[in-house]
């Protein structure tokens, strides 16, 4: 009797943390309060990790002591500079630009990544025991009705903007959503959570979002990657496929040219190289080039960089070279080294084409080191690679 009584509990248990993730995926596109604020979906995973870590053991693999030297070495690095400001200039007041934002403010970037580290772990740690990858399709599944029907009213009550954002901040991350969610999406697909009609339907419909934002670096990317993701995976006619599939593509474009070239989505994609919000300059990664050699080496800090370009860099890499230097551009690429080793040795070029190509090549224009849903994205991904990879071991 004590037994079942244990493992009634226990399950108790599981199922309040399942349900627990699936509130917090599903209400991730509503961000209630201002940009770099903590969102309801933030709180919700914050309470979600801290349950999973109380009870579950943490995976101490090469993916926790990457990410916790980076985490470790970004500390030194902010902690050094504030050091430098408190005791050289004896004043934590230093603003950085004309907006008066005080020297504290940057350490915000670090809450943000220690955050997210958590996160990572947590949901990693989660996977490991409960194995329950469902309630990730059912989250996504709620986030994307959300967005539906925040479209749909915005149609019937001609209320809908410019750039369309759902019920995000602004448009750049409801463009980053669809990035993260279409890895999502095609990783349910190839481990046959979901059939390959529904994986259409769904990636159709984030694609479809990613083109009202019109964010640039949103709907390139999925552009790219969704010619890779259409081929149905162990499919003996694939080839045949994929040929009908893209002659699709180029006779649907060339029918209805005029129409698509009237579009804003269109003409900023042409428009991309004469757009000055496309320069590097714009984007930050010229900044780098203002360090000395020991900045260069082990970096400036985030508010040096802040205070050359006058506002945040607007590119993962760029903010890590630059803040951190090449130490921490080192370390924060074999993280990503390791995640797409693993992706390519578990689902193949393709694989990496529609799991990996999408977030990097966004994050190439935009900061995304403090945005969750990567993270999750980073996390799932990389429990189904080693998940396959064991299989195929045994196999």
């Amino acid at each position: 009797m004590r037994n079942f009584f244990n493992q009634q509990i226990s399950n108790l248990y599981n199922n309040y943390q399942s349900l627990i993730l699936y509130f917090a995926i599903s209400f991730y596109p509503i961000y209630l309060f201002g940009s770099g604020s903590i969102q309801p979906s933030h709180f919700i995973l914050f309470v979600f990790s801290i349950i999973v870590l109380f009870k579950t053991k943490i995976p101490l693999d090469r993916y926790f002591y990457t990410f916790l030297s980076f985490l470790i070495y970004c500390y030194f690095v902010s902690i050094f500079y504030l050091y430098h400001d408190l005791y050289i200039y004896n004043d934590i007041n230093l603003y950085i630009s004309s907006s008066k934002t005080p020297t504290l403010k940057y350490l915000r970037e670090l809450i943000f990544l220690t955050y997210n580290f958590i996160l990572t772990i947590s949901l990693l740690s989660f996977f490991n025991y409960q194995k329950k990858y469902v309630v990730i399709f059912y989250g996504l599944a709620t986030a994307i009705l959300i967005i539906l029907f925040s479209l749909l009213y915005g149609i019937l009550n001609g209320s809908l903007a410019f750039r369309f954002t759902g019920y995000f901040n602004n448009p750049n991350q409801l463009g980053y959503f669809c990035v993260c969610v279409f890895s999502l999406t095609y990783l349910l697909y190839r481990n046959l959570y979901i059939p390959y009609y529904l994986m259409i339907i769904l990636l159709s419909i984030i694609i479809l979002f990613s083109v009202l934002t019109l964010s640039k670096a949103s709907y390139i990317s999925l552009f790219f990657c969704v010619i890779f993701a259409v081929k149905p995976y162990n499919y003996k006619y694939f080839r045949l496929f994929e040929i009908i599939v893209v002659l699709l593509m180029i006779f649907t474009f060339l029918l209805f040219f005029q129409n698509i070239s009237e579009m804003f989505f269109f003409d900023r994609l042409i428009n991309m190289w004469t757009e000055q919000d496309s320069s590097l300059r714009v984007r930050g990664y010229l900044i780098f080039f203002e360090a000395n050699s020991l900045q260069a080496l082990f970096g400036m800090g985030i508010k040096n960089a802040i205070s050359i370009q006058q506002y945040d860099i607007h590119s993962t890499l760029a903010m890590i070279v630059s803040s951190f230097g090449f130490v921490g551009f080192t370390i924060f690429c074999s993280l990503l080294l390791f995640w797409v080793l693993d992706i390519n040795k578990s689902y193949g070029f393709r694989g990496v084409i529609c799991v990996c190509v999408p977030s990097l090549l966004y994050g190439l224009t935009h900061n995304g080191l403090r945005f969750s849903m990567f993270w999750i994205m980073f996390a799932v991904s990389i429990y189904f690679s080693k998940e396959l990879i064991k299989k195929n071991f045994k196999d």
